[in-house]
């Protein structure tokens, strides 16, 4: 007889916790026992996708074999390997500033004992050019990620951080609240039978996600350069970006894992929709379609709170934006608002992207 057992979706589980570069090393599991003492981050991921193994499999038609293939002649190749898995889930400020931190490589903290504040910034000097080795301040990152369906049963990542990153507000969208979205990216495809292994049976224990989150209608600052004229306010219908890194793996050690990531680039890309009026019109003095033509770089900032950043919910998003695209016109019931695509992009002494977000928790915890 068939088993009756039925799997919902829901009952997956999906967690990550950093790993110490210092002790364990990169793309090592973090209890070398092979039981997992330690404790995940749930992530509030609606539908988790099971992680897709990229390894090479080669099935051939040899000579002397007739017209069907045999089981024999086929070759499978874990070593030199990626694995990957999407995510997508609410932001929350622990989990936006960790993925923030697995996307950018960079890292700084003030603040202690529950005020602790997290930046992640983009200047193309500080973030880190490659993963592994030793690491200090969980800077590189790195986590284990934790797939787990049931007791028992599971899938365990090592060497783990994110290709891409991409932040998206809509008021049409998850009612308004920060869209965090993304794909994990891993060189550790061979599995191996020792607690660093990739694959396992996974047992550990969970802390549960967060319920603070960052909505569009909390957005207390929202101002946008434009011809010139600094800090203009602007209406929001929506916005988003997206932060690639171009992750490569390097090397091979001794299981065939990768030895280190390389990180050639990070892009960062994104769009934001507001109101035509009186601040941004196709007339003289704040014309968006001029700052497209003369490739002018407009500073962008998002802020929740007073911008002070010392309160529970308060963050700041700051950028630097040259315009991609000539910008369009979205049209609607509300008026016509402008689409205005752009890219980040380092001013003088000025970071193309700056992220601040009030935390309560010290990266220690990751």
């Amino acid at each position: 007889m068939a088993d009756a057992r039925v799997l919902p979706i829901s009952n997956v589980k999906v967690g990550i916790k950093a790993e110490d570069g210092a002790g364990n090393g990169f793309g090592r599991g973090i209890d070398e026992a092979g039981n997992d003492g330690t404790a995940y981050r749930q992530l509030n991921i609606v539908q988790p996708t099971k992680p897709t193994f990229n390894i090479t499999r080669e099935s051939r038609l040899l000579s002397g074999r007739g017209l069907v293939k045999n089981s024999a002649d086929t070759v499978i190749n874990t070593k030199g390997g990626t694995v990957s898995m999407p995510f997508e889930m609410i932001a929350t400020p622990k989990l936006l500033s960790q993925h923030l931190a697995l996307v950018g490589q960079q890292h700084t903290e003030t603040g202690s004992g529950g005020s602790e504040v997290h930046s992640i910034k983009f200047d193309g000097t500080s973030n880190a050019t490659s993963v592994g080795g030793t690491e200090s301040d969980n800077i590189p990152h790195s986590v284990n990620l934790a797939y787990y369906p049931a007791s028992g049963e599971g899938i365990k990542l090592t060497g783990v951080v994110c290709s891409d990153l991409a932040l998206s507000l809509d008021y049409g969208t998850n009612g308004g609240f920060m869209t965090m979205s993304g794909n994990y990216f891993s060189g550790m495809s061979s599995p191996a039978s020792t607690a660093s292994c990739l694959e396992q049976t996974f047992d550990g224990t969970w802390l549960a996600p967060e319920t603070s989150y960052y909505n569009i209608g909390g957005i207390t600052t929202k101002t946008l350069d434009v011809e010139g004229n600094a800090t203009q306010p602007l209406v929001l219908k929506n916005f988003s970006l997206n932060i690639a890194n171009g992750v490569n793996r390097v090397g091979f050690d001794s299981n065939g894992n990768a030895e280190a990531y390389s990180l050639p680039e990070y892009a960062i890309t994104g769009s934001i929709t507001i109101k035509y009026d009186d601040e941004f019109d196709y007339g003289a003095d704040n014309n968006v379609i001029q700052d497209f033509l003369d490739g002018d770089t407009m500073s962008l900032a998002l802020k929740w709170g007073t911008g002070a950043i010392d309160a529970s919910g308060e963050m700041n998003i700051l950028a630097e934006c040259q315009y991609t695209g000539d910008p369009t016109q979205d049209i609607s019931e509300n008026g016509i608002f402008h689409t205005l695509p752009f890219e980040c992009v380092v001013n003088g002494s000025t970071e193309a992207l700056v992220i601040t977000n009030f935390v309560g928790e010290s990266q220690s915890a990751w």
